[in-house]
């Protein structure tokens, strides 16, 4: 694919983003997320005393708010993580394949990528925690300057008062490594899925991209989520005229018993659109459903969902091909290389080598 190098590629995202192997993706990495989430939540509410969730949450027991003990938040906070852990690393699986696919590797399958997202899952997820351990140094080693100034009698104050401009140019540094944090909790998916890389050179790569591209960085950011949200926007209303036209055509024949099977399909929903009673304006009032009705409306309802998950995923894999998009240009910018030309055996070399570490690690 032949690209510009500037502002204009990001928009592509949105038509890069409806992949299908890319927003399968996604909807595995929703199900594991939810999985992982759910049943981590669950253990804490029935810790709890309120284990009656599934029967008055049904599928999202993470939509209750319940007060927990230590162990319990200690649950809810580890199925939080471990869901944006799988977030972050089906981002980096979907931002290899828009790589793949940018350099016209049309045949790179989600196998492909989850091979890839095996040997890389750790640099995805530990190079931003590596920027986060170099930022909380400077802070910890702030908070002893401090005790130490203020456990010496008089001569403390006076020593951090002399010392004041070196304190002042490392708290400066901090708040820079902070800004890096930012950037490589954002890019990081990008830079690993682009170049396949170790967590050493995602931490460098978001000191480089902060310093030496912090407008561009945040310019081409700001478009990319403005044309995630015309994607969104744009499926959004396909999905939602698609429903309304269901409604019309099969209410035709089916009448009541189509709205009694929404009906019963919204209460599996964890929300409903504000326009969702406007779409079955043509159906009559949704009276008692049957028994036939109450199962075909929980069918309908886990369809539904899935409907919901494909439109999230398609959010998500706009998002990462808008990352990568991002990451070519600006590195194209930085370092004058295009990474789409990049030579096809040295890419194999570094993901072998990198196979080779995580085994002898193990």
């Amino acid at each position: 694919m032949n690209l510009h190098f500037d502002i204009r590629d990001i928009f592509r995202c949105v038509r890069l983003g409806w992949s299908g192997k890319k927003i399968w993706v996604g909807l595995l990495g929703l199900v594991a997320a939810w999985a992982g989430y759910s049943a981590l939540l669950l253990i804490a509410h029935v810790r709890a005393g309120s284990g009656d969730m599934w029967q008055r949450y049904g599928l999202f027991p993470g939509a209750a708010i319940g007060e927990f003990d230590l162990p319990g938040t200690g649950l809810h906070i580890l199925g939080m993580v471990f869901a944006l852990a799988v977030v972050f690393v089906t981002t980096s699986m979907m931002c290899k394949i828009t790589f793949q696919q940018l350099r016209g590797d049309e045949f790179y399958s989600v196998g492909d990528a989850c091979r890839f997202a095996s040997a890389r899952w750790k640099t995805v997820l530990f190079g931003p925690v590596a920027v986060l351990a170099l930022f909380a140094l400077f802070v910890v080693g702030g908070v002893v300057i401090g005790w130490i100034a203020g456990w010496i009698p008089s001569v403390g104050e006076i020593v951090f008062a002399l010392c004041f401009i070196p304190i002042f140019f490392a708290a400066l540094l901090a708040v820079f490594i902070g800004l890096v944090f930012v950037v490589a909790v954002i890019m990081s998916p990008a830079i690993v899925g682009t170049e396949g890389v170790d967590i050493l050179d995602v931490v460098i790569q978001s000191f480089s991209l902060t310093w030496s591209q912090p407008w561009r960085l945040v310019l081409y950011a700001v478009w990319m989520i403005f044309a995630v949200w015309v994607g969104l926007m744009m499926l959004g209303a396909l999905t939602m005229a698609a429903i309304g036209l269901i409604a019309w055509a099969c209410g035709l024949f089916m009448d009541v018993k189509l709205a009694n099977l929404f009906y019963v399909a919204s209460h599996y929903l964890l929300f409903v659109p504000e326009k969702w009673d406007d779409l079955f304006a043509s159906l009559p009032v949704p009276g008692i459903p049957s028994g036939a009705e109450v199962w075909g409306g929980g069918i309908l309802g886990v369809m539904l969902i899935v409907i919901t998950g494909i439109v999230v995923a398609y959010v998500q894999a706009t998002y990462a091909s808008g990352l990568s998009l991002m990451y070519v240009v600006l590195r194209h910018r930085k370092d004058d290389e295009n990474l789409l030309a990049r030579d096809d055996d040295l890419e194999v070399v570094s993901e072998e080598a990198g196979d080779n570490t995580d085994s002898e690690t193990a």
